[in-house]
């Protein structure tokens, strides 16, 4: 619904603009992202602290599987007692339930952490996009991607493509086929991690 909006939009705008000086321009903060030196710091910090977390629920998650293998090993000794037993699954269960717990909460604190540190980021890119606007007479600038990645366009030219104007405007300075190579080699990796999620899958 969101799509068939945004063509209608600009197929008005196309009338409109036999009328009146229409400027329209496109680019994704999802194209400008990865360029920009504060998002890959912040990706970086991101990634460590992942790392870090996952390694201590790794640890936790030994320690839990370790215990479960004795308790496994001592239901098959005839003198413990069902008595000790119950005792042990029940530690067993409440582990389990930390290790749950533990997880979701890593879960959250790295969502709060991304939050934080992109918000910044984005309302710079949000600044710089407006500015790139103002200054070169754009009545429009679109999204030609949604929050999936997914192309909004079915068709566009690149004449009107700001994506470089955005850019150098944060301090990046690239030529259209370097950002051409460079969004191609990001591509290509994301393609890349999730054929590997998929084979991990089956």
């Amino acid at each position: 619904m969101k799509k068939i909006f945004l063509l209608l939009t600009l197929f008005a705008f196309g009338f409109a603009a036999n009328a009146q000086n229409v400027k329209i321009g496109y680019t994704s903060a999802y194209l400008i992202l990865p360029h920009v030196p504060e998002y890959q710091k912040a990706q970086d910090s991101l990634k460590k602290t992942e790392a870090a977390l996952s390694g201590i629920l790794a640890d936790k998650q030994k320690d839990f599987e370790a215990k479960y293998a004795k308790f496994e090993k001592d239901r098959q000794d005839p003198n413990i007692p069902p008595v000790a037993l119950q005792t042990k699954a029940a530690e067993l269960q409440k582990l389990q339930q930390e290790l749950q717990q533990e997880q979701e909460l890593y879960t959250r604190e790295l969502q709060k952490m991304q939050t934080s540190l992109q918000t910044p980021i984005l309302k710079k890119v949000k600044t710089a996009i407006e500015e790139v606007g103002k200054e070169n007479g754009y009545t429009f600038i679109l999204s030609s991607q949604d929050g999936m990645g997914q192309d909004n366009f079915l068709y566009s030219t690149d004449q009107i493509d700001v994506t470089l104007l955005v850019l150098n405007k944060l301090g990046v300075k690239m030529t259209a086929e370097e950002l051409a190579a460079a969004n191609k080699k990001l591509e290509d990796e994301l393609k890349a991690q999730m054929e590997a999620a998929q084979k991990a899958q089956n």
